[in-house]
């Protein structure tokens, strides 16, 4: 995400007076606009990015919100702000990846 002295770019409603979704560069460096984040309640089991991504199809579901829109993961009620741990994720059937930050995606199904 596109940040200015460590703020997020989103987070910026306007720069000198002029709406946020009306500037498209910084110092001639294009910025993007990244939609609101829109979070929906789901619940994964987890296991560290260091470990095996089939233990997060047998772990206990934790719920976590999930912004499909920008396709990236929050803790519980941190919508927006608070990200999950980097790791791999499950729902009992599919394994998915998040890096921390940028890129949730699926790996591959629960082999038990």
């Amino acid at each position: 995400m596109p940040s200015i002295n460590g703020i997020d770019f989103n987070n910026i409603s306007s720069l000198n007076g002029v709406s946020w979704n009306s500037v498209s560069n910084i110092g001639g460096v294009p910025v993007s606009h990244t939609p609101p984040a829109s979070c929906t309640l789901v619940s994964y089991g987890f296991e560290s990015a260091d470990g095996d991504p089939n233990n997060a199809c047998l772990a206990r579901p934790m719920d976590y919100d999930y912004d499909a829109t920008n396709n990236l993961l929050y803790v519980a009620g941190g919508c927006g702000s608070v990200f999950a741990d980097r790791g791999f994720y499950s729902d009992g059937r599919t394994i998915f990846f998040w890096d921390g930050f940028l890129s949730f995606f699926p790996m591959g199904s629960c082999g038990r």
